[in-house]
């Protein structure tokens, strides 16, 4: 869909910076730990601050002309529901970067244990190695693939895993940055970028979660996948829960997966958060990691570059994806609800920028002879906010969602 990795206002165009820039920028970014996150999270997560608006029957939500976000396909972008999130990620997480190091200390603060695919205990050490290296997911038949690390966190506390395809320097992302850095992109370009996306998620685009409810002893729940193209603040997949819990869709017995091609540290902590507030079983799958979280200087919420060997390729991890997706046919497709047979489980796609994910998706299904989930929303999500103040600070931040009327299957 493309809206995590959008700009913060109408005017900013991300600059195609050499190398040698690209590596002074990586110190414009504060470092973050999990607890400052968790912190921020809780003083502005309140009904005060966390707005949700939902259309009226026969209502049809406007953005004022003046922000980012008014217009899609060059008309008026409209919506069925809206949520403002105030300073909560602008204040928390832009301009920032939760290195490999800080991320996984994290994860073992909250009582995760970090292991390889196979099942074997990582050290902290060797998680932090793994996350940030070379290394490539490992494909042992066309049903079953080796991501580089899982992270499990089974207790009273809450139930979630985490499972990473591929090393943060590794060849498919490599390739994303070179292209996603590149300002003159042409048809065989933007094909291969769509294929690096799609190599980056492999079989996480068309997986179940069988062994994953065994793992967490989740026998009778159902699974809601939300799949997007990447995770930077984590403001599509946060409002869309708000929305839910506002007209009255149940949490209980789900576990929720986020799924991903690629997604900050920053995002994965506040995606955690949530989880644990909600008490609510959460599956993380990516692709793959980006440490850094742009600010206005650079591009806020793009995803940036932190390891000098990426950085050297370019200063956006993947650079804008709902650009850089974008077939062409996206102003022909609305969002709705797609049935294909009786359940529980349901998967929701964002459309954006793009309509390469769903087309990701589709391929998937049937290049392993999947069954698509009974229910499939396709739904449409941009990301909108205010113009800034005269200090430059934007007051606000928020999702507008169209498709959230749709009739509920479940």
């Amino acid at each position: 869909m493309g809206i995590e990795s959008r700009i913060q206002t109408n005017s900013f165009i991300p600059p195609s910076l050499e190398s040698s820039q690209s590596k002074e920028l990586i110190p414009l970014l504060r470092d973050i730990t999990f607890q400052e996150i968790f912190h921020h999270f809780e003083e502005h997560w309140n009904t005060s601050k966390v707005r949700v608006r939902i259309a009226q029957d026969g209502e049809i939500i406007r953005i004022p002309k003046e922000w980012h976000g008014s217009l899609k396909y060059g008309k008026p972008n409209t919506g069925d529901a809206v949520v403002l999130f105030g300073p909560l990620f602008t204040k928390s997480i832009e301009g920032t970067r939760l290195t490999p190091g800080s991320f996984i200390e994290g994860l073992r603060s909250l009582n995760f244990i970090c292991e390889d695919g196979q099942g074997n205990i990582l050290s902290e050490q060797d998680a932090v190695s793994v996350i940030s290296s070379q290394d490539s997911c490992k494909i042992v038949s066309n049903d079953e693939e080796i991501p580089i690390m899982r992270a499990i966190k089974n207790d009273t506390e809450g139930k979630i895993i985490i499972e990473i395809r591929n090393g943060s320097m590794s060849p498919v992302m490599q390739e994303l940055t070179k292209l996603g850095n590149d300002p003159n992109m042409n048809p065989e370009k933007k094909a291969r970028y769509r294929q690096a996306v799609s190599d980056c998620l492999g079989g996480f685009s068309a997986k179940g979660a069988t062994a994953i409810r065994k793992r967490l002893e989740l026998y009778e729940y159902a699974r809601l996948t939300r799949f997007d193209d990447c995770l930077a603040s984590g403001v599509t997949i946060l409002g869309d829960q708000e929305v839910d819990e506002r007209i009255g869709v149940p949490h209980e017995k789900i576990l929720e997966e986020i799924r991903v091609a690629i997604s900050s540290t920053q995002g994965i902590a506040l995606a955690i958060k949530h989880a644990l507030d909600r008490k609510t079983p959460l599956l993380i799958r990516v692709g793959a990691l980006s440490y850094g979280l742009g600010s206005k200087e650079i591009g806020a919420n793009y995803l940036i570059n932190t390891q000098p060997e990426m950085a050297a390729l370019g200063t956006f991890t993947v650079g804008d994806m709902g650009d850089k997706l974008a077939t062409g046919r996206e102003p022909r497709v609305n969002p709705h609800i797609r049935v294909y047979g009786t359940g529980k489980n349901e998967t929701r796609i964002y459309l954006g920028g793009g309509l390469s994910m769903l087309d990701l998706w589709e391929n998937k299904i049937r290049e392993k002879n999947k069954v698509p989930d009974p229910i499939v929303c396709v739904l449409q999500a941009s990301r909108i906010n205010p113009p800034p103040t005269e200090d430059g600070v934007i007051p606000d931040w928020g999702v507008l969602l169209k498709g959230k009327k749709l009739p509920i299957l479940h």
